[in-house]
């Protein structure tokens, strides 16, 4: 037998659980108290590591035990048999394995392991097909979101070329554009307008370019005009006529006049003329001065056609131009115009001085003013380029079209490039992983497809085995436990179908799970392999979530199933249970002892410990009772270690006081609105035992201490006045 758990270490609210060395051995019949959520059933499933030496749940776990003078660790498996019933055999061998139309249940240790592998593939088979519809609904939401960058950037290069062309336009046209594009094109926002702009033009006429012939002629003039300036003449000079330009070409005109008429006398003057003065004015007027007047004529009537023509230069409007050349276009002419107008003062002023030459024949002279035509020629060669590209355009205009299209669609697509190809590379790994879902990875050898899953559950489940005489015997010994013959069970392919009163049940109470479980468990402690006399038994609180009714009747079975074995631990919270288990156990004092669980506080960390049964426990009938001894005998030492169980206390306390007090199925907080007491205690009162009770121990207020003594205070005083003689009763009570 078991004699004493020395010490604990890792196992959940048992941190480091050291026995105290007054405590009592175990005997061979032990009954261990604990309130919920006091480590109760952590306890229990410590025996179960005494055969191993671990728990998976607690895999850094460390204990120490004392068997029959002979101790044991976790390092030093014990050698005897403990079977252990709490919530989680309750878990482990009521199983739900079928539940498509109707549940049907698996119990039996000879199925356990099909179970489990059933589950397990069922939970893969279900996790993968989970996993299966999520990627597929994944890969839907992406092909959306795929085609939909591709319809909205259709419906873009639709509106951007559906002005010009009657293409329908869509998001397939889109996608086939797509694949082809070879490389990432994005546009400057110029380039998209220019191509927009190319795609609305209507096409122009063929445009002549600005005439250049007009300012290669002036170069000719420029260079005689230097010629002639340089030219002289040999002839008696006459100085009156040499200073005096304007009298000078008069008397040159008049000369001719006087010869050609052969007149003696002056026509302005009617006097006779000197017999020399006529070949003294030929001498002067000699033809080689003829000549060089007559090339200076020459030049000039060329200077001023070059002048009219300049002059008469025009420009057209930068209207007949596409767009896009336009703006060019206008600037150099713009420019052209002020050249031109430089242009014709240079060729009036150089007009001047080729006239001026007429009375300087003899003369040297050098070209004054300088006349470069670079800019003016420059610009028209600039507006002639725009010119030109308009006319080449006019001359390609369906291929510009065609290419303004083709780059406008590729800039769209362009800008949805990396969006397109995350997305498309997305949906290709789903697309794959769903293939290995569906099929088995083929890396993978072990991994199988979902049929092969699917196929594997159905040869187990076939393979699972049921017996009719198992049932007869389960179904009686649950009529015992309950009391009742309304739940049985019936053999059904793949385990047990459970029904109600006839009917199949849809589902079982925790109550009912934990009857069932309890009844499979006692009966294979008769199976042939099983010795009950060299065997330990442990059972947590086989009537959890039972009606009161149904106790007494749960109570029996269990004390004929375990009583001829080895050693028994029975835990439970229960108070009225408790009470059957220490009235049987009294009968035999010498083979019984009887534990609680206490929880205390070490540096703010709620803890385990077992102690033994508090006296109180034994000696009243009610729960009731022993809950009003300790609050009436509270005192603090103003720790939280010493407050930290009397909220829970004061909750269950008040509960039981309005259940008599106020005997209706109200909430306790309406039947606490309906004492008579202090408003604003009640208050405080039912916040009290509402708020701190729920508190698992975590992060408590150093202000509880002080909380508790004034609520405790508040709850006893309206005891004592709603109900006086109830109240002394219950003092005397207390003080024995």
């Amino acid at each position: 037998m078991i004699k004493k758990i020395n010490t604990i270490q890792k196992l959940g609210i048992f941190e480091d659980y050291s026995v105290d060395g007054n405590l009592e051995n175990f005997a061979k019949f032990n009954l261990i108290y604990g309130w919920n959520g006091s480590g109760k059933t952590t306890f229990s499933e410590l025996f179960k590591a005494f055969k191993s030496g671990e728990l998976e749940e607690f895999p850094d776990l460390k204990y120490t035990i004392t068997c029959s003078g002979n101790n044991y660790s976790n390092t030093q498996a014990y050698d005897k048999n403990i079977h252990v019933f709490n919530q989680k055999y309750v878990a482990d061998n009521v199983n739900v394995v079928l539940g498509n139309i109707k549940p049907i249940f698996m119990l039996g240790k000879v199925n356990l392991d099909l179970l489990g592998i059933i589950q397990k593939d069922e939970k893969k088979l279900s996790d993968r097909k989970e996993a299966l519809a999520i990627k597929e609904q994944k890969v839907k939401e992406l092909i959306k979101d795929k085609n939909k960058f591709f319809k909205d950037v259709a419906k873009i290069i639709s509106a951007d070329i559906s002005r010009v062309s009657a293409r329908n336009y869509n998001k397939n046209n889109a996608e086939e554009a797509f694949d082809k594009l070879e490389s990432k094109k994005v546009l400057s926002q110029e380039l998209i307008e220019e191509h927009r702009t190319t795609l609305e033009q209507q096409e122009k006429q063929q445009l002549t370019p600005i005439e250049t012939t007009t300012t290669k002629a002036l170069e000719g003039i420029i260079n005689d005009s230097k010629n002639i300036l340089n030219k002289t003449v040999e002839n008696v000079v006459i100085d009156r006529l040499k200073n005096n330009p304007n009298i000078s070409k008069w008397v040159e005109e008049g000369i001719y006049l006087h010869k050609e008429t052969d007149l003696n006398n002056c026509e302005f003057c009617n006097q006779q003329l000197p017999v020399d003065r006529i070949p003294q004015l030929l001498s002067y007027f000699n033809d080689a001065d003829k000549s060089l007047k007559k090339d200076i004529e020459s030049l000039l009537e060329r200077t001023r056609i070059i002048y009219s023509l300049i002059s008469k230069l025009s420009f057209m409007d930068e209207a007949n131009l596409y767009d896009e050349f336009q703006k060019d276009y206008k600037r150099e002419v713009e420019n052209l115009k002020t050249y031109k107008e430089q242009l014709l003062k240079k060729v009036k002023k150089l007009d001047k001085e080729i006239t001026d030459k007429k009375q300087h024949t003899t003369e040297v002279l050098t070209l004054q003013i300088e006349i470069n035509d670079e800019q003016f020629m420059s610009s028209i060669v600039k507006a002639n380029i725009r010119i030109e590209e308009c006319n080449q355009k006019t001359r390609d205009f369906s291929n510009a079209k065609k290419n303004a299209e083709s780059e406008l669609e590729k800039h769209y697509l362009s800008e949805i490039l990396d969006e397109v190809n995350s997305t498309r590379k997305e949906i290709g790994v789903l697309e794959n992983e769903c293939k290995n879902i569906r099929e088995g990875d083929s890396n993978d050898p072990d991994s199988l497809s979902l049929t092969e899953i699917q196929d594997r559950i159905n040869n187990n489940k076939n393979k699972t085995s049921t017996s009719e005489t198992a049932c007869e015997e389960m179904n009686e010994q649950l009529k015992t436990f309950l009391g009742r013959d309304d739940l049985i069970f019936e053999v059904v392919e793949g385990g047990y179908e459970v029904k109600r009163n006839g009917k199949t049940a849809d589902r079982l109470s925790e109550g009912e799970k934990t009857a069932i479980a309890f009844v499979y468990f006692t009966i294979h402690l008769k199976d042939r392999d099983f010795d009950i006399s060299k065997e330990i038994i442990v059972i947590d609180d086989p009537i959890s979530s039972m009606d009161s009714n149904s106790i007494f009747q749960a109570f029996s079975f269990l004390k004929n199933s375990v009583k001829d074995a080895n050693q028994v631990f029975i835990l439970t919270h229960n108070f009225d249970f408790l009470k059957l288990v220490l009235g049987w156990m009294k009968r035999d004092k010498k083979n019984s002892h009887y534990f609680m669980i206490k929880n205390l506080y070490k540096d703010e960390t709620r803890i385990a410990m077992l102690d033994k049964l508090d006296d109180l426990l034994k000696n009243y009938d009610t729960e009731y009772q022993y809950l009003f001894k300790l609050l009436i005998d509270f005192k603090t030492d103003e720790t939280i270690e010493s407050v930290y169980h009397i909220p829970n206390i004061a909750r269950k306390t008040l509960e039981s006081f309005l259940l008599f007090m106020v005997p209706n199925g109200e909430s306790p907080f309406k039947k606490l609105k309906k004492i008579e007491f202090d408003e604003n205690k009640k208050t405080a009162i039912y916040k009290f035992t509402n708020d701190q009770s729920h508190k698992t121990g975590a992060g408590f207020d150093p202000s509880l201490v002080v909380e508790c003594q004034k609520n405790v205070q508040y709850l006893l005083e309206m005891i004592e006045i709603t109900f006086p003689k109830h109240y002394e009763i219950l003092k005397e009570n207390s003080q024995h």
